[in-house]
Parts: C-alpha cells; structure tokens; sequence
C-alpha cells in the first residue's frame, strides 16, 4: 500500500478496497494529514467526497471551493485536486471513487453516458447536496455482505443518472487554467511521487517538468499554494502515516523510506507539521479509529 504505483502518465493507481472490484470507499479526519491537507493529486478514477462533520476547501485544478456539512462532490476524471482545511478547523468526510469501467455495459453506453461526461473539459467537478446513494455505498463496502457488488453498482448507476440530468444546468463560467501548467504540474508530481524515497533537490523537480526553477515555484505557488519543497516534504510526510499506520516499520526505517536523513529529522519534521511524534501519532490514530 505504500509504495505508490503510477500509470505511464503520471496518474495515480488508485488503492481500491477490493482486488477484483475497483471501488474505493474510506472515512476520513484531516487532521490524519500534514498541515490538514491531502497532497495534490490526480487520475483516471471518478472521485466523491462527502462532508460528514465541518466543512472543508476542496482544490480543483488550482482553485478552491467551500464545502459545508452536508455538502458533497463529484471531481472528474484526470482533475487535478485535493482537500484541505478551513480555517484550520478540522472536517470528517468520505472520499469514494470509481473507475469508470464499472460503467460500460456496451460501447454505445461508454462513449454516449460515460466519455461525455469524462472527457467534458467543461465539467472538472460538480457540488451538490449529499446523496443517500454515497452514503449508502459506503455502508455496503464496509460490510461485504453477500451480492454486495451489485448493490454498489445500483447505487452508482442511479447516481451517475443524476449527473448525467445535471451537466445541462451547469454553467461553468471559470476561466481555463493553462493546460500546459497542468500538464507541467503533472508531470513534476509525477517525477515526486516516483522519486521521494531519494535524495531530490529544486533542479531535478524543475527538470521533471522541463521549466527553470522560477516557473516550477510559480507554478506551485499559484495552482497548489506552496512551494515544491513543501509539496515534497507534504508527500514524504503522508506516505509516512501510511507506514506508521499500516506496517511494523521501525521510526528509523520509515525516515529512511521516505527520503528523510535521519529518524531525528523526520521526529523533528512531523512534530512542527502534525503537532506529535510519529511513535504518538501511531496512538492518536488507533485511537480515533476506534472512536470513529
């Protein structure tokens, strides 16, 4: 789970809940991430986050959006995104995504109601109203009964109605990003993910995306709100907790996993961002599954 796996573009392979059916569906605090934020990220998989507790800033290919308590949303296919916090205030919420091949009965199915959707540049995400229907997948999900594979597909073909029926009244009046700074931020994501068990410095990130080290932090500061530094050090940090929450690594390997130097840098690094020590932050973590 770990060691992230990239398709040839660059896009993330998403970690799905079961090996022959690919739909992943979690609960999830912010406060479980560096600086309450998930680090920026992309695929081909269709994405829904819904808002449980709080509320939250959710990114979409640089610009960011409010969702409240009962607030969901639907990011597209090869969007650029990621949630973080509001105000620093924390936010509970279900991230479930599905790839899009769980909808293609036919061809004629796949290009008119699947493609036309995916492949709309002028629909990267859609907010609504939470849907019974998520909540009701997730529940499914956690509890493996019998058949539940086709329940999930009900559900996600009676939601995927619902989008189709409401593309006509979205009116998305935002100004285009730049594709070639999207397709630059791929790539240097891209190179990061591969690469941040290794030692990486600002010239090898500019040259991931073939641009001078100007441009590579100009493009950081204006579609993630960071620097690449700190979008590494965010990187190293959240494929940290994964270690800690899911291995029996020792603090000295995981450092060294993750592209840290030295188990007292990591302590020292995890500390200023999550606010505990990494041996802490095994507890808390345990702790808050537990409670829910």
């Amino acid at each position: 789970m770990v060691e992230i796996k990239l398709l040839k573009d660059n896009s993330e392979i998403v970690p799905y809940n079961f090996p022959s059916f690919p739909v992943h569906a979690r609960k999830h605090w912010l406060f479980h991430y560096p600086n309450m934020a998930v680090v920026s990220h992309w695929h081909a998989d269709l994405e829904f986050i819904v808002i449980l507790r709080g509320k939250m800033l959710y990114s979409v290919n640089g610009k960011d959006y409010l969702l409240e308590e009962g607030h969901s949303i639907f990011v597209n296919s090869k969007q650029l995104h990621y949630g973080h916090a509001f105000k620093g205030e924390d936010c509970q919420f279900l991230c479930m995504l599905f790839h899009p091949s769980l909808l293609y009965i036919t061809e004629y199915i796949k290009k008119i109601y699947v493609e036309a959707i995916c492949q709309n540049r002028e629909l990267p995400f859609l907010i609504f109203e939470s849907s019974d229907a998520l909540q009701q997948i997730f529940n499914l999900c956690q509890e493996k009964t019998p058949g539940f594979e086709l329940a999930v597909l009900s559900h996600f073909f009676s939601l995927w109605l619902n989008i189709f029926q409401d593309i006509k009244k979205v009116d998305t009046k935002e100004e285009p990003i730049s594709d070639k700074r999207l397709e630059t931020l791929h790539s240097i994501i891209g190179y990061i993910q591969k690469n941040y068990s290794e030692k990486i410095v600002l010239n090898d990130i500019a040259a991931a995306g073939s641009v001078c080290r100007s441009s590579c932090c100009d493009i950081f500061s204006s579609l993630l709100h960071m620097t690449p530094i700190q979008y590494l050090t965010n990187y190293r940090l959240e494929k940290s907790i994964e270690y800690l929450c899911h291995n029996s690594h020792s603090i000295t390997d995981i450092a060294l996993l993750c592209g840290f130097n030295s188990s007292s840098y990591f302590t020292e690094v995890f500390r200023r961002e999550l606010g505990c020590t990494p041996s802490e932050y095994k507890v808390k973590i345990k702790n808050s599954f537990i409670n829910g």
